[in-house]
């Protein structure tokens, strides 16, 4: 959750410093941008999963997720720079309309490609050493 109000908040502040107009493109584009981001933060902590899995439990979970950042990590990439080199190309051809969604929607790809990958991991350890997971009682 921290991750998506990152993205969401860095959006918000690219539209008040560009001032960009506020209306139902500016939906849309938040809506877009927190879409993009749970999916690439879905497959870091996917690969989390089934890392804990597979590397046990006695595993350091510092390992695990950077053994997990590592692994995502191009496919995160290629799919935010597929997606960016797409959305420039709106941008740059099209009208005034697509254009107001275009350039947050790229910053948004870009802060959301960020989070996924280097403050979801991170904050996910951080949390999880602070805090640890109460044991369950049977």
């Amino acid at each position: 959750m921290a991750a998506l109000l990152h993205d969401v908040l860095v959006v918000l502040a690219f539209y008040a410093v560009a001032k960009v107009s506020v209306g139902s493109t500016f939906i849309a584009c938040m809506l877009t941008i927190i879409g993009y981001s749970i999916n690439a933060t879905i497959v870091v902590f996917d690969r989390v999963r089934e890392n804990q899995i597979s590397m046990g439990s006695k595993a350091d979970l510092k390992d695990i997720i950077n053994k997990s950042v590592t692994q995502t990590l191009s496919r995160s990439i290629f799919t935010s720079l597929t997606t960016f080199v797409m959305v420039a190309a709106l941008y740059v051809l099209g009208v005034t309309a697509i254009r107001e969604f275009a350039l947050p929607l790229m910053v948004g790809i870009v802060c959301g490609t960020y989070s996924s990958i280097f403050i979801a991991g991170s904050l996910y350890y951080v949390l999880r050493t602070k805090f640890p997971p109460k044991a369950k009682k049977n």
